[in-house]
């Protein structure tokens, strides 16, 4: 589904990504993985067309995408959720999740319907709908913030440090809905995660990225291996 090849990205004149590939079957849940700084966020956005390509190649469901704008990609199935600034903090939960919907093809019983699909992957959601995303717990914005992707019914969703900030027992849940995302809703998944023993239990195969350039490569149950070059690149080693 995502064949991403030799991509060379950055900000301004400071070149973060060098080189980096991956590939993204379709059905699949796979973990980006590394330390802070290493490019992770900026693959994402690249991949995504929120940052310029300067080499290589981001093909996107057999079309060679690599030039193309974020909305672009959007309208072909992908959908990025990006750490902060993800939720229309002062609608409803409601309203957030029909702007989600962008041009959403059919008619408002499509909207609604889809709506309800969500309520029911997303139970909080229902019992919150008329609230403003502002008063939302941690979790549950980030639970908003997805489902706002979800409503085009993407074949491919990034999704960046959803963890991040929040409580264990809302991590925990969090990770299952990811997990349901992509069972009961058929969306692949591209997850960028600090939390490793999570992102490992949910994705099929990781990657692992240090200062713009691709060390590791395979499935998520070699964790060992993984967790080890982990460490290594945190200057720490194994006990």
């Amino acid at each position: 589904m995502l064949d991403v090849r030799e991509l060379r990205s950055g900000y301004g004149n400071f070149e973060v990504l060098d080189g980096v590939g991956l590939r993204v079957e379709a059905g699949q849940i796979v973990a980006l993985l590394g330390h802070n700084g290493a490019g992770k966020s900026t693959l994402l956005k690249a991949v995504f067309g929120l940052l310029p390509v300067r080499g290589g190649t981001v093909v996107f469901d057999g079309v060679d995408m690599t030039q193309a704008r974020a909305f672009e990609k959007t309208a072909r199935g992908m959908r990025f959720v990006p750490q902060e600034g993800n939720v229309f903090q002062n609608l409803s939960v409601e309203d957030n999740l029909r702007l989600g919907a962008l041009k959403l093809p059919g008619d408002r019983a499509a909207l609604t319907g889809r709506i309800e699909e969500i309520f029911a992957t997303f139970a909080i959601l229902r019992e919150r709908r008329a609230s403003r995303a502002r008063v939302l717990s941690g979790g549950e914005r980030q639970m908003l913030a997805i489902s706002i992707a979800l409503m085009t019914a993407p074949k491919l969703l990034l999704l960046d440090e959803p963890s991040a900030g929040l409580a264990p027992l809302a991590v925990a849940r969090l990770f299952e809905l990811i997990q349901q995302i992509r069972d009961r809703l058929g969306a692949t998944v591209l997850l960028v995660e600090q939390n490793v023993n999570e992102a490992l239990r949910v994705a099929e195969q990781a990657y692992v990225l240090e200062e713009g350039r691709m060390v590791f490569h395979g499935p998520s149950a070699d964790k060992e291996n993984i967790v080890r070059k982990l460490w290594r690149l945190a200057g720490k080693t194994s006990p």
